[in-house]
């Protein structure tokens, strides 16, 4: 059995680093920070997906091109990040996030190992607990159906990951749970889809899209154990995505 190697003291560098600057909490970021940070969010999650993927041999070429695109956005999105933030706590975090990119790339150039699959696992999670310390800021908020979709987008790619990975020998019962609550999120928030009073035409069909693959899918999800059915689950989890792009765009006008 596989585990996650070093998220324990990578955890506690990330909070030594937050909890470090007490005093100097903002109340606030910019819009800028909180569009990079969750762009970051989701690229965590989509990365290690198909680096486990690729590893497992399992839509090589679709999972190869997805990942040289998350890697060239993050690098983007952290940069960018790093300049929109303006607090000191914020600025420690995007730099343990920089340190965290510069390792992902060194790992990209070796060839697989139960050391580096359990690095892809850390650091991507590491870049997940940075980006949402960051839009934390704006938990005083309301939350809209914007951000509703974006998190379905998140919970899919989330559970997406920890199935792919734990077909790869990574079977911690941690993994297990967190597939697990992400498929539980995710039906919840698809409640509040289906119960949206929406009028566009194609949100309408994205919406129908996501009621006809989520039973089908969720089995799949929960299915983790089995990890039977890898490819089913890659192709599924990129239609539902196009439909969560699809509310997104229209959430965002």
């Amino acid at each position: 059995m596989r585990s996650l190697i070093s998220k324990k003291a990578l955890g506690v560098g990330i909070a030594c680093l937050v909890l470090g600057s007490s005093g100097l909490f903002a109340k606030s970021v910019s819009h800028e920070a909180l569009v990079q940070a969750e762009g970051i969010k989701m690229l965590s999650q989509d990365l290690a997906k198909n680096y486990f993927y690729i590893e497992e041999g399992i839509q090589v070429a679709s999972a190869k091109k997805a990942l040289k695109g998350d890697m060239l956005s993050l690098d983007e999105k952290i940069q960018k990040l790093q300049v929109s933030v303006t607090n000191k706590k914020d600025q420690r975090v995007v730099e343990f996030m920089l340190f965290s990119m510069d390792e992902l790339k060194a790992i990209m150039k070796e060839k697989f190992n139960a050391e580096n699959g359990g690095l892809i696992l850390d650091y991507t999670e590491t870049l997940l607990e940075g980006s949402e310390s960051i839009s934390k800021h704006n938990s005083g908020k309301k939350a809209t159906m914007l951000d509703t979709v974006e998190e379905m987008a998140f919970l899919l790619e989330r559970a997406s990951k920890y199935y792919i990975a734990f077909r790869a020998g990574y079977t911690d019962d941690i993994n297990i749970e967190q597939a697990k609550h992400a498929v539980e999120e995710f039906e919840t928030l698809l409640r509040q889809v289906e119960s949206h009073a929406y009028v566009d035409g194609g949100a309408i069909k994205a919406v129908k899209k996501l009621t006809k693959y989520w039973p089908a899918s969720k089995s799949f999800y929960l299915g983790i154990k089995e990890s039977e059915l890898p490819t089913i689950v890659f192709i599924s989890t990129k239609h539902m995505k196009k439909a969560l792009d699809r509310l997104i765009v229209h959430h965002q006008k």
